[in-house]
């Protein structure tokens, strides 16, 4: 198998609204205020690896088959939003769930 790539990431953004001229800040730097937004709920999806394989190999998987995955076993997590990179991180057990620590932010 070979190693991982680079990956993109990505950090989402509210939305900004541009503040007003002073001398302080110049004119075009947005507001970071998620107020609106805040209480909005969001799904993170966590990547563990890509693989590729023919149309034909997809369509002979079975229950009991084995997909190697590109990335080595101790390669970082992707999180993803909306199907974007936001964070990479590092795969644990959370009591007796996955979690993610995070060890890079976009």
């Amino acid at each position: 198998m070979s190693t991982s790539a680079a990956i993109d990431i990505a950090r989402p953004q509210p939305p900004a609204e541009t503040a007003p001229a002073s001398a302080s800040a110049p004119a075009s730097a947005p507001i970071q205020d998620i107020s609106l937004i805040g209480h909005v709920q969001v799904q993170l999806a966590a990547q563990v690896g890509t693989a590729t394989m023919s149309v034909e190999r997809l369509f002979a998987l079975k229950a009991g088959d084995i997909v190697g995955m590109n990335e080595a076993l101790e390669a970082p997590v992707t999180l993803m939003l909306n199907g974007r990179a936001v964070a990479r991180g590092e795969l644990l057990a959370v009591d007796d769930h996955f979690g993610v620590r995070i060890l890079e932010l976009a």
